[in-house]
């Protein structure tokens, strides 16, 4: 970082700070003068747009993320791919299991993973 970036970040951090404890010493002149005789004593400091989740934040509205407790298609079907199975392709799917069928060496196999993450191998025939 030059020395003229360094100055110009120093010199904003300190003009902020100026800046806020000046707002707080007038918020506090005035609260305990006039308003303290009525009775009704307030203080507030805003910066920015409002507070809260509001539009003023930009706050999006994100879905759920998924389930993270099951083997996803494309997993087992690249795992069967490192196994050496072409042309592979889901042929079933249950709460339990995930069937994979493909060719190897020129002969049907058939893979069967758990249905749980990481698609752990069950059976390979």
């Amino acid at each position: 970082m030059t020395p003229e970036k360094w100055r110009d970040r120093m010199f904003g951090k300190i003009a902020k700070t100026a800046a806020m404890v000046a707002m707080i010493g007038v918020g506090s002149v005035a609260a305990t003068t006039g308003q303290a005789a009525a009775g009704s004593v307030g203080f507030s400091i805003e910066i920015g747009p409002g507070w809260g989740p509001g539009p003023a934040w930009g706050h999006r509205y994100r879905p759920a993320p998924p389930p993270r407790g099951f083997c996803k298609p494309h997993r087992a079907i690249n795992k069967a791919r490192h196994m050496g199975v072409r042309g592979s392709r889901i042929i079933r799917r249950s709460p339990r299991r995930v069937v994979v069928r493909g060719w190897r060496h020129g002969y049907p196999v058939k893979v069967v993973f758990a249905n749980r993450r990481h698609c752990p191998v069950i059976a390979r025939r």
